[in-house]
């Protein structure tokens, strides 16, 4: 789901607004993580719901977007963490698990780009191409339907930036403006290589260790003899 998600940010036109759909879809699916607890599901409702609501709302409602902000990152923020407990569960490393990782990463940089793209639409003016000089136009909240080609450039724009700020690419050619703004970038930054850090940490110990069944050097006991070991 986060690659379909990441897949229609290359949309453009009317397309480009199927991308909401799949963010109202991956927040619904990560409603179903195993184990999450009735507290996970309440949240992720919530955080849909909050969805819903600052997508319809009018621009007399712009600051709907406040509590999406809130507990869709509170959302993320705890899937994500379902996420690392379940990798440091697993005894080998295969490709579901190597899949459910890069879903991790790929899921940060979504959020992060939900976030900046409710963060310009509260603050205009947030962002800048440093090229042009102009500003990333966003349009009013409760018109995603008859949005225009500025905004679906726009929305591409800050999630593409998103993105390059969490890998600490940086390539410069959009600048955030805004104070507030700034410090999410910053903290996209600093999650990125932590996230990477984290699981190449858990992936790189299981593979050390062989998975279960695995003998280290010494640790067979005395009695042992080579047709047990093998």
């Amino acid at each position: 789901m986060t690659l379909v998600v990441v897949g229609t940010f290359a949309l453009s036109g009317p397309l480009a607004r199927l991308t909401w759909l799949g963010y109202l879809g991956l927040t619904a699916l990560m409603l179903r993580i195993p184990g999450a607890g009735r507290w996970h599901r309440l949240l992720g409702s919530t955080a849909l719901l909050a969805e819903l609501l600052w997508l319809l709302a009018p621009q007399t409602l712009r600051l709907a977007g406040l509590p999406l902000l809130l507990v869709f990152s509170l959302f993320v923020g705890r899937s994500l963490r379902l996420l690392l407990q379940a990798l440091a569960r697993e005894r080998t490393v295969e490709g579901r698990v190597l899949a459910g990782a890069t879903a991790g990463y790929l899921l940060l940089g979504i959020a992060g780009g939900l976030v900046l793209t409710v963060l310009a639409s509260l603050i205009p003016g947030s962002f800048r191409d440093s090229v042009s000089g102009e500003g990333l136009i966003m349009p009013a909240l409760g018109s995603v339907a008859q949005a225009g080609p500025l905004w679906d450039h726009g929305f591409q724009r800050l999630n593409y930036f998103a993105f390059v700020t969490l890998s600490t690419v940086g390539y410069g050619d959009v600048i955030p403006t805004a104070p507030v703004v700034q410090v999410v970038c910053i903290a996209l930054s600093v999650l990125g290589p932590l996230y990477l850090a984290l699981v190449l940490g858990v992936l790189i110990s299981r593979l050390g260790s062989g998975g279960p069944g695995t003998h280290s050097p010494g640790s067979d006991s005395p009695g042992s003899t080579a047709d047990d070991d093998s």
